[in-house]
């Protein structure tokens, strides 16, 4: 390796490790919602600091890092304007990320990333250490981060796609097993006019989905029930979802919920697991982050669909189709296994 090779290399080292910064830059910039101030065109960032209640030097450097990346432009008379990538961060746009921007740059989100060295020499979360709780009892504790990670969640890509993806057609009943805001469910539902549905979640999490399915014209067809799914599952449906649920926990509780969707599932019906998966050649994806996000946050796993179809075995469930969804996701078929 020569030396020019060697300068390069450590340069793009360099820029991984400082990708924090960049986050922040972006994270910053969701906060004070510059999007949506430039979203009827281009201005200065002397008047765009006086809109979002800014330093105007101050504003002006972070628009200039952000206008290297394409997310703004910069133009020649020394206004900004939005580029594709901050099209995306208004509030308005269709397939807006602005949700999961002030998330994942939150500090609830990436102070306890600074103790990955603590999950790894320990395989236990920093987030605990960090907060004193885990994070399910910290959502509970903090409303307003609650509401935060479940609008995050709410604005996830897979749910525009999986309604078109994989077919319902044949589903009577279908139940959406930790479903949380009922976006998903009320996608599926729509596009299966005569299927009933069942919103499954924590009584928590459940406030504010009956307007979601009533907005979608589907709150008819479906009962929204809490509890928790550990303890309790829907019996009647012939169809199961779990949706970025499986991801939350490690292997011993996981197969606790799919013992639990096997036992109230009959011969004909059928578990869909839809996640983000190993690739199985580990080509570089948001899969492996979210696989560290589980050890360093959640106490959970991303796992591949060789490691899924193990897991749903030793479950009583065999898996019959993996499907890759354009947004990045797959989704997995499992049938029951017949009784021993």
């Amino acid at each position: 390796m020569t030396d020019d090779t060697t300068g390069a290399a450590g340069t793009r080292l360099i820029e991984m490790v400082r990708g924090y910064q960049l986050s922040q830059a972006i994270h910053a910039a969701a906060v004070l919602g510059v999007a949506d101030h430039l979203g009827d065109g281009a201005q200065s960032a002397e008047a765009l600091a006086e809109a979002v209640g800014a330093h105007a030097g101050a504003l002006k450097r972070l628009m200039r890092v952000l206008a290297s990346r394409g997310i703004l432009v910069e133009r020649d008379d020394e206004r900004y304007e939005l580029g594709a990538l901050g099209q995306l961060m208004r509030t308005d746009c269709d397939g807006s990320v602005h949700g999961q921007l002030l998330l994942w740059g939150h500090p609830m989100q990436w102070v306890p990333w600074g103790d990955l060295v603590h999950s790894v020499r320990t395989g236990d979360t920093a987030f605990e250490k960090v907060f004193g709780a885990g994070h399910w009892e910290y959502l509970e504790n903090n409303p307003d981060a609650g509401v935060m990670f479940k609008s995050a969640m709410a604005a996830h890509p897979s749910h525009r796609d999986v309604a078109g993806a994989y077919d319902f057609s044949d589903a009577e009943c279908i139940a959406d097993i930790g479903g949380g805001s009922g976006l998903l469910l009320a996608e599926i539902l729509r596009a299966n006019p005569l299927a009933h549905g069942i919103l499954f979640d924590r009584p928590s999490v459940l406030t504010g989905a009956m307007a979601v399915l009533e907005a979608a014209g589907v709150a008819g067809r479906c009962d929204v029930r809490g509890g928790s799914f550990f303890d309790d599952m829907p019996r009647e449906a012939d169809a199961y979802v779990l949706s970025n649920v499986l991801m939350d926990w490690d292997d011993a509780d996981a197969m606790r919920l799919l013992r639990r969707c096997r036992s109230a599932m009959d011969a004909r019906a059928r578990l869909v697991v839809i996640e983000r998966m190993i690739p199985g050649d580990n080509a570089p994806s948001l899969s492996q982050l979210g696989d560290l996000m589980g050890l360093v946050i959640t106490g959970g796993r991303v796992r591949s669909v060789t490691e899924f179809e193990a897991l749903l075995e030793a479950c009583g469930l065999r898996c019959t189709r993996a499907q890759l969804t354009p947004s990045g996701y797959t989704i997995l078929e499992a049938r029951p296994l017949p009784a021993a």
